[in-house]
């Protein structure tokens, strides 16, 4: 016969929560939530989980008034919830140009706007082969890092007569087998760095015709992966139309869905200027605007990068560039928060003319990012 239990009663409650067996358990209980918690956080593409801002219950206004011709609506982000995006910087005019130096200023700029950076875009020299393929402090220091790394990778050293054909031709197979080997040997392929391979191709002539750009690009994609398979691969474009790949030719450099994770686009506070009539509604929904790569990376089940992203002051493109102009942040901003759920990651380029903290050169600018992504 089983015995029976005592009536509860709160003083035997009260005696029972006092008891070691009790606090262990409920530790246990809380640590086991912890971790529950954390793997339900927004995972993206392999990203840490978004330092991105915190959104409130409606996107903000449109810093710029609209244009008259007809725009796609954007959806309203959801109640206030931290943005699933990563969001970053990079500091390519940090003092010395040494990693080390540019890793202290991107968790100096974290700290300013109150996030930690989920994400930095660097460049490795890229004189040499060596320089950018070849394990070295550049890549080992950026390994000890945090947060994610996008790194913008030529499809060839400046200026030592490589040629994009000798690249087709697998003439550099051994320099790129030499760059998966860093990769791993770095940690960076386990990490799941981010690969901007010939980032802004469409602006550089040095890389080839669409065509040829395509097909280097899946030569030097299938030598490294075959090594280091846990790299993440940017097809990144500059935004607008192209001299050097007008009109639809700029697709023709794509190398097809199983070469590319992320569609990138790197876009400035430029040609057109934000603040001149119509100039935000053409960079948004104008020909290769920030709409039209984003409606691409859809098409092909892909999210939407933008690594480099700032206003443009100070003579950087005289005549074209909006200045200091918070109103361009602000419409950056609601691009973001109204797209969220295809944001791979956005990092706004901290340099001379785009400066927004250490030096703050666009002081309107810096205090509404802050207040934006604070």
């Amino acid at each position: 016969m089983a015995r029976r239990r005592a009536p509860l009663s709160w003083r035997r409650i009260g005696r029972w929560c006092r008891e070691p067996r009790f606090i262990a358990v409920l530790a246990a209980s809380l640590l086991a939530g912890g971790f529950s918690l954390y793997w339900l956080l927004p995972a993206g593409t392999g990203l840490p989980p978004s330092s991105g801002p915190t959104l409130s219950s409606s996107p903000p206004p449109s810093g710029h008034p609209a244009s008259t011709a007809p725009t796609k609506p954007h959806p309203s982000p959801g109640p206030a919830v931290r943005a699933p995006w990563s969001s970053g910087v990079s500091y390519p005019d940090a003092r010395g140009y040494t990693a080390a130096a540019q890793a202290q200023a991107a968790r100096a700029f974290g700290a300013w706007r109150g996030r930690l950076v989920a994400v930095a875009v660097a460049w490795p020299a890229r004189g040499t082969w060596a320089d950018f393929t070849q394990a070295g402090s550049f890549y080992r220091t950026w390994a000890r890092q945090p947060y994610a790394k996008a790194f913008g990778i030529p499809l060839f050293p400046e200026d030592v007569g490589a040629t994009v054909g000798a690249c087709i031709a697998g003439s550099y197979d051994g320099q790129w087998r030499t760059f998966a080997q860093t990769m791993n040997s770095t940690g960076l392929a386990a990490q799941g760095t981010i690969i901007r391979l010939g980032w802004e191709f469409n602006q550089n002539a040095q890389w080839g015709s669409p065509a040829q750009f395509a097909a280097c690009f899946r030569r030097i994609h299938d030598t490294v992966s075959a090594l280091a398979p846990g790299l993440v691969w940017d097809w990144n474009v500059n935004r607008g139309p192209s001299g050097q790949m007008p009109g639809s030719s700029v697709l023709g450099a794509y190398p097809g869905d199983r070469y590319v994770n992320l569609i990138g686009v790197d876009s400035y506070d430029d040609w057109p200027p934000a603040n001149t009539s119509g100039g935000w509604q053409e960079q948004l929904n104008g020909p290769y605007g920030l709409s039209y790569w984003l409606n691409f990376a859809k098409a092909h089940g892909k999210l939407l990068s933008v690594p480099e992203w700032g206003v443009a002051s100070g003579g950087l493109w005289p005549g074209h560039e909006g200045g200091d102009d918070p109103g361009y942040i602000k419409d950056m901003y609601g691009f973001f928060a109204a797209n969220k759920k295809w944001i791979a990651f956005e990092s706004y380029y901290n340099d001379a003319g785009t400066s927004i903290y250490n030096p703050v050169q666009n002081p309107l600018a810096s205090a509404e990012y802050a207040r934006l992504w604070r």
